[in-house]
């Protein structure tokens, strides 16, 4: 089957996963890496949350940074043993843009013409962009519609819901994480050894095969949303110290049952 396939990304070890999972099936025509987009962010988070809210997401970002983030890198080393995170430049056409919204990335688009776009971790992509191909698929950390935004799996567990923990494979619309689901597969909590690091990874790794069905159901045409009627619709943001202390407190709860 021939099929042009578009990635367009942030850089991580997360996309980086993905890319080269896909590349080892599929053609692809390019990827694109978008910038880091905090400064933007910010100023979206500010408007709708408010300085004292973002303020604890600064504070816990740097409590990440410095002892989260290091404490996890040898369990994550561990769950990524096997698998190729290396940065797929030199192996496939890679292009590195400021925004994904940019006329650098329509033109792109118009020319190739993909016949599936898969995004990992940009921005918000807007209407002019996600009119340039038939099917845009985004790998999104959380099970939609409960968990739009960030770090879904981390807030199923504050919420007590550890059975929501997963990732979801979604068509992209003009919302956040609200297109049309087309896969969506659960993630298994370690309550000893998982931590706001190791949760994304793991679902990373869920979402890999469900990721390479749904782009080959999408090349043949195929490609069938499900409906998850039982969930109600919520986004997400960032955590506080406040959050993580939660977060804390339902993993001990885990451990004990």
């Amino acid at each position: 089957m021939t099929c042009k396939i578009v990635v367009l990304a942030s850089r991580s070890e997360t996309s980086y996963l993905l890319i080269n999972a896909l590349a080892a099936r599929f053609d692809i025509a390019q990827v694109v890496f978008e910038a880091s987009h905090f400064r933007k962010m910010l100023r979206y988070r500010l408007r709708t949350l408010g300085p004292w809210v973002v303020a604890g997401q600064l504070l816990f970002l740097l409590w990440d940074r410095l002892v989260i983030r290091p404490r996890s890198r040898p369990r994550i080393s561990r769950l990524l043993a096997g698998h190729d995170t290396s940065a797929p430049d030199g192996r496939l056409p890679v292009l590195d843009v400021r925004s994904i919204n940019s006329p650098e990335v329509w033109k792109l688009l118009e020319q190739i013409r993909p016949d599936v776009v898969v995004v990992s971790g940009t921005g918000i992509i807007g209407r002019r962009a996600l009119g340039l191909a038939p099917w845009f698929i985004n790998i999104h950390c959380g099970i939609t519609p409960r968990y739009r935004g960030v770090h879904g799996a981390f807030w199923a567990i504050v919420e007590g819901r550890p059975d929501l923990a997963g990732v979801t494979i979604h068509q992209v619309d003009a919302g956040v994480d609200t297109g049309a689901i087309l896969a969506q597969a659960p993630i298994d909590i370690d309550p000893q050894f998982d931590t706001y690091r190791t949760l994304p990874v793991k679902q990373y790794l869920a979402g890999l095969d469900p990721m390479i069905e749904t782009v080959e159901a999408a090349c043949a045409g195929r490609a069938t949303p499900i409906t998850r009627p039982d969930l109600e619709s919520r986004q997400w943001f960032s955590p506080t110290p406040g959050d993580y202390l939660r977060f804390r407190r339902a993993m001990r709860q885990l451990r004990k049952r």
